[in-house]
């Protein structure tokens, strides 16, 4: 346990937030073009194939790093893994919402795992769009994209405020995504919090 809390009093540069940032923006610049409405939700293009490709490629990245904190001798290789042990410790991710305000609009990127056999379908369609593309392009679309984008913010602030030292209150800069924990302005801190990290201290 003290190894643990050892480990949880970490600090983290902000790399991984500014690549956050910089696939926000990829996808902020498309919705120039494609507005991020729910009726637009199935449009696809090769815009939305990179930055699935990118943005889950992050989200695997991000998961590891979380996994390996909380238990170190994990070794997770695919979803079902990271599923496992993230639930072990947060199990109320499921509840995370992502808020796009100015649109009204609010997403929970892990309700799937609510249920136990539950696979959350921006991963798929990652995973299709990657090694099957030819057949499922489809599934670049608007709404896979932008789930697996609020996917990597919720996982971001579990990343710095979870397992480290950082918090969140820091974390603003973002275009269109918020979710509890961030400062509503670069002033002003949120007084929610993420599931599990209402007790966090940053």
């Amino acid at each position: 346990m003290s190894k643990r809390a050892a480990q949880k009093k970490n600090t983290l540069d902000n790399s991984y937030w500014q690549y956050f940032l910089q696939l926000e923006s990829d996808f902020y610049a498309s919705t120039q073009y494609i507005a991020c409405a729910e009726t637009n939700d199935a449009t696809c293009s090769i815009a939305f194939a990179k930055q699935i490709i990118c943005i889950c490629t992050e989200c695997e990245a991000v998961l590891k790093k979380i996994c390996k904190t909380i238990d170190p001798k994990n070794n997770p290789v695919n979803m079902g893994h990271y599923k496992r042990t993230m639930l072990s410790r947060f199990p109320g991710i499921h509840k995370a919402p992502v808020h796009i305000e100015q649109l009204q609009r609010t997403i929970h990127p892990f309700t799937a795992w609510n249920n136990s056999g539950g696979r959350v379908d921006w991963w798929n369609a990652y995973q299709d769009v990657k090694y099957h593309r030819d057949s499922n392009f489809e599934k670049a679309n608007l709404k896979n994209t932008l789930h697996a984008l609020s996917a990597l913010l919720i996982l971001e602030l579990y990343l710095y405020a979870g397992i480290s030292s950082n918090g969140t209150e820091a974390l603003g800069g973002t275009q269109m995504l918020w979710a509890p924990g961030m400062p509503h302005s670069e002033m002003v801190p949120s007084k929610e919090s993420l599931p599990h990290l209402s007790s966090q201290k940053v």
